[in-house]
């Protein structure tokens, strides 16, 4: 058995115990960039919100949606927890993204006003 460093016996640790209280949002750009974020389980909308525009460095979202069509969008507010958000999912779109064994991992879309010539091509271009 391989002996760990302090350091990554604990970093082992963090990541293994991620899903227990917070979960992993694979956040994607319309271009398909894409990114994890990771957010508490009773955080807010309005934190996941919060959390997508400082890991982006963008301060002007336009919507994140559940789909990359945009028909379903997730609101922006402090009254419902991500954890309720999820669970109540009626159209059951939030699954997860990767397959067993791997942790749970849910996708949702971020419009941050930036269009790529690949995917949108009748999109105004900023």
């Amino acid at each position: 058995m391989e002996h760990l460093s302090p350091f990554d016996a604990k970093m082992q640790h963090f990541i293994g115990s991620i899903t227990n209280s917070r979960y992993i949002i694979e956040v994607s750009k319309f271009c398909g960039y894409s990114e994890f974020v990771i957010v508490f389980k009773n955080q807010t909308l309005l934190d996941l919100y919060k959390t997508v525009s400082l890991q982006f460095e963008c301060n002007d979202i336009k919507g994140l949606y559940l789909t990359k069509s945009r028909e379903h969008s997730i609101p922006i507010t402090d009254n419902i927890r991500i954890r309720d958000y999820i669970f109540k999912d009626q159209g059951n779109l939030i699954k997860p993204v990767y397959p067993m064994p791997h942790p749970v991992v849910y996708k949702f879309y971020l419009d941050d006003g930036h269009y790529c010539i690949e995917t949108e091509p009748n999109a105004k271009h900023v």
